[in-house]
């Protein structure tokens, strides 16, 4: 059984606007996490606040409780100026013909 999640990949100023923080404080009562969260910059000197950076985890739970999960994470994104795009393993799973 494919374990139910979405692969989320936001790019921004993720460091500078402490986006980990309010992803976790969007999602903390809610029947999901967030697994293997990793950010990465261009380097340290040229990334901090001159370049973006990128954030990618994985979004698991239920597909009703990712969806409400992903309302508020793609508010985040729209209010912190980043870039988002997710993909569903799942629905992905199912199209395989």
């Amino acid at each position: 059984m494919m374990e139910p999640k979405t692969e989320v990949i936001m790019v921004g100023h993720i460091l500078e606007k402490g986006i980990v923080f309010k992803l976790y404080e969007a999602i903390k009562d809610m029947d999901v996490d967030v697994k293997h969260c990793e950010v990465s910059f261009t380097t340290l000197k040229e990334g901090m606040e001159r370049k973006p950076s990128t954030m990618r985890f994985y979004l698991v739970g239920s597909p009703d409780d990712r969806k409400k999960a992903m309302k508020e994470i793609e508010d985040i994104a729209e209010k912190n100026d980043c870039g988002i795009e997710t993909i569903d393993y799942e629905k992905m799973w199912k199209k395989r013909g």
